[in-house]
């Protein structure tokens, strides 16, 4: 079975990575120079170097000596060094004098205002060197101090005092800042105490402005803005830092470097990078949140720390080489657990390699919804009773592991007294059951709760809450669920779970017998992943469906005919990925949105290797249109012209059939059914008017019969009433004769 998503969301990880442009190894080196700053070398140093080289190669010999004649110009244009008094100094083009060192070897030191009458304004990177001093005095016409901070050479200074008629710089409490009191320049070394806070003014702390102090806590206020290399590093006696009410969006190499009892750090919601070395070798530092804005993760940014696990946030793109799980020799320790998103850069590092550094991550790699439940899991009181382990939250009871071995387990409504009301995650992936049986009493059931093998689930009529999007997306032998009577938000109907009222059909199982299925006049949505991995159905009607969710029928290899009615208005993506036997569908132009894959793909195994192997080339294409699908063969679709469906097919490539209509089961023809229609009109028209004639013969020939019976009729009435005449006649002439006979008489 392919797992559609999965397979996605790892190629969409390697992707993020390649899109992140910059190579992810990079070497590191610190050497000591005369100021003890370390010198670092990246990649991208070295590339830059050997394209300098390559342009060097190619030069040509005049271009060669121009180079070596500028260089010789700009050398004899550097001021002279001169040595006076213990000074050496230059001047510039302003006139001033700069010292670049001096000869005493005491412990304090007066910058003079003046050498040979030249006012002293600057002072070099390098002029303390390895000098023991502990105080140092700076004169009102000092205007320059290195943003290197010359200072942080100096490994017993106590005390630095600043003229109070300079311009440029302020001490407070013997710490050195500018005028203004918004760049920290130099907290001395050895400066007695343990607490120190920055003052509210301060926004800017410079190159190793704390560098190597004797302080246990720095409190830093919410004014800051910038942090500098080094600015933290080698305090060995710090505990922890909180910068959470600042908007520090950078974290710069080395800053927290060699703060071996560092504990607690407490980021900006607002960091977004972590530089090299940033908390290199804080071997007390076992555990660290960090920020879920963060982009980037230097090189070496957590080497050489105590951290066993860490959790990243989905949203870093970039991970340099050692950043996390290698110890101060820059070896990989075993164990390490990485925490994140599935497909992440996080997943990628944890199995990183590169064959040219000769590096091999590997580290342990787990979802962040796995490992949440898993520190949620520990923090529970549990007890254990039978087959069962359970824990009591808020005076009611949670199954947290079910080890029945019988083919029908049916959950006890209590145990030990205590009511069962929910079940943890992951409850019963270690109960053999092939059936089970949730009692009435619970109302909560976890994401990940059932065991692979389960065939039929019962679920309490009372139940709430089940929780996660596809709850039932990897139980490939599930045939039915049921859900009993209550007043729970589900129910379920043939082995079909739904939601309470039916409207949403949330899960048709992976197992279910029956090659045919008509959803309920009721259902309106289909969910996520709703029908997905059914290896029976054939055939599906969605009646008045309107929304079909993404993955809704993903995997479903024997579906060959899916009728969608004249309601839908959403198709949500992939939501018949790898529906292979399907040849063609029909889609009813009252779509309205259509998402990416909906309809006639399937998981291309060549174009997947393809994707891989040319990963810097498909970043740029983006998501949509570099997922491992390919249109299956022979695929079609049956649309109207110009509808929204016919859009997405010829956007697809995928072959279209216009002007048809659904008759009979069939796509037929528009135009065939017309001629059909015209054809059994004639038919009609002619039986109609061959009945017609038939009715009109039959209609004169009954005219006629009438009419002859109404001759006939008339003629005997004639003749009845001509016989009543004469006999009328006869009898008056009988009479007649009979009066005359009287008469006579």
């Amino acid at each position: 079975m392919k797992n559609y998503k999965k397979i996605s969301a790892a190629l969409m990880g390697l992707l993020i990575a390649a899109s992140t442009a910059a190579p992810a190894i990079c070497a590191f080196a610190e050497n000591e120079g005369e100021n003890g700053d370390a010198a670092v070398l990246t990649a991208e140093n070295e590339s830059e170097e050997s394209e300098t080289e390559e342009a060097a190669e190619e030069a040509t010999e005049e271009t060669v000596e121009e180079a070596e004649e500028e260089t010789v110009e700009e050398a004899e244009e550097e001021p002279q060094e001169i040595e006076s008094g213990g000074y050496t100094y230059i001047v510039g083009e302003d006139g001033t004098a700069t010292i670049l060192k001096f000869d005493s070897q005491g412990e304090e030191l007066e910058i003079p205002e003046t050498i040979d009458g030249i006012t002293v304004t600057g002072i070099s990177d390098y002029i303390f060197g390895e000098k023991n001093l502990k105080k140092i005095t700076i004169p009102a016409t000092i205007e320059n101090i290195p943003e290197s901070n010359p200072f942080a050479a100096l490994l017993f200074l106590e005390e630095i005092v600043v003229s109070e008629d300079n311009e440029n710089y302020v001490v407070d409490d013997g710490v050195l800042y500018t005028k203004d009191m918004k760049t920290l320049i130099c907290y001395p070394m050895m400066k007695k105490g343990d607490f120190f806070k920055i003052p509210d003014t301060v926004e800017t702390l410079g190159i190793a402005s704390l560098y190597s102090t004797q302080l246990k806590e720095i409190k830093i206020p919410e004014s800051i803005k910038t942090l500098n290399r080094h600015c933290f590093s080698f305090n060995e006696k710090l505990e922890k830092i909180d910068m959470s009410n600042t908007k520090l969006t950078d974290i710069p190499p080395m800053c927290f470097a060699e703060c071996r009892a560092l504990t607690e750090v407490a980021f900006s919601p607002d960091t977004i990078n972590l530089d090299l070395g940033a908390f290199m070798n804080c071997s007390s530092l076992k555990n660290v949140t960090l920020p879920e804005k963060l982009d980037f993760i230097g090189q070496s940014a957590f080497q050489g720390t105590a951290i066993s696990e860490i959790v990243i946030p989905k949203s870093v793109t970039k991970i340099n080489y050692s950043a996390i799980g290698y110890d101060e020799d820059e070896n990989v320790i075993p164990g390490t657990v990485i925490v994140g998103e599935p497909g992440s850069i996080a997943e990628i590092y944890a199995t990183d390699s590169d064959a040219e550094y000769e590096v091999e991550n590997d580290f342990t790699f787990v979802s962040l919804s796995v490992y949440e439940k898993q520190k949620e899991y520990e923090a529970l009181d549990r007890k254990f009773s039978g087959f069962y382990e359970y824990a009591v939250v808020d005076g009611e009871g949670m199954i947290t592991i079910c080890n029945d071995v019988a083919d029908v387990v049916e959950v006890p409504a209590e145990i030990d007294g205590v009511k069962i009301t929910s079940i943890y995650y992951g409850a019963f992936l270690s109960c053999s059951s092939k059936n089970i049986v949730l009692p009435d009493t619970v109302t909560k059931i976890d994401e990940n709760v059932f065991p692979e093998h389960m065939e039929h689930l019962t679920i309490s009529g009372n139940c709430t809450e089940i929780a996660g999007e596809e709850p039932f997306l990897m139980l490939p032998y599930l045939q039915s669920i049921t859900v009993t009577e209550g007043d729970g938000a589900y129910s379920s109907l043939d082995g079909v779970l739904y939601n309470k009222d039916k409207s949403c059909l949330i899960a048709y199982p992976a197992m279910k017998l029956g090659e045919e299925f008509t959803t309920p006049e009721s259902v309106k949505e289909i969910a996520k992943s709703g029908f997905n991995y059914n290896i029976n159905l054939k055939k599906v009607k969605l009646t008045a469906v309107e929304t079909i969710g993404e993955y809704a029928f993903e995997g479903c290899t024997a579906l060959e005919e899916a009728i969608l009615p004249d309601t839908l208005k959403k198709v949500d993506k992939n939501a018949f990925l790898g529906c292979s036997s399907m040849p063609g569908l029909r889609v009813p132009s009252s779509l309205e949105e259509i998402a990416a894959y909906a309809f006639g793909y399937d998981y291309d195994e060549e174009l997947a290797n393809d994707i891989q192997a040319n990963m810097d080339s498909y970043a740029e294409l983006g998501e949509d249109v570099i997922m491992p699908y390919a249109v299956i063969e022979g695929f079609k679709m049956y649309v109207e012209e110009g509808s929204l469906a016919h859009q997405y097919a010829t956007d697809c490539g995928i072959p279209v059939v216009l002007d048809t209509v659904y008759f009979a089961g069939k796509n037929v023809d528009k135009n065939f059914i017309y001629a059909i229609i015209g054809a059994a009109a004639a038919v009609i028209l002619l039986i109609v008017g061959i009945i017609t004639g038939k009715k009109i013969k039959a209609g004169k020939k009954e005219k006629a019969s009438e009419k002859r019976k109404a001759a006939a009729a008339e003629k005997i009435k004639a003749k009845k009433e001509a016989e009543k005449e004469a006999e009328k006649s006869e009898n008056y002439e009988s009479i007649i004769e009979t009066e005359d006979s009287a008469d006579e008489d």
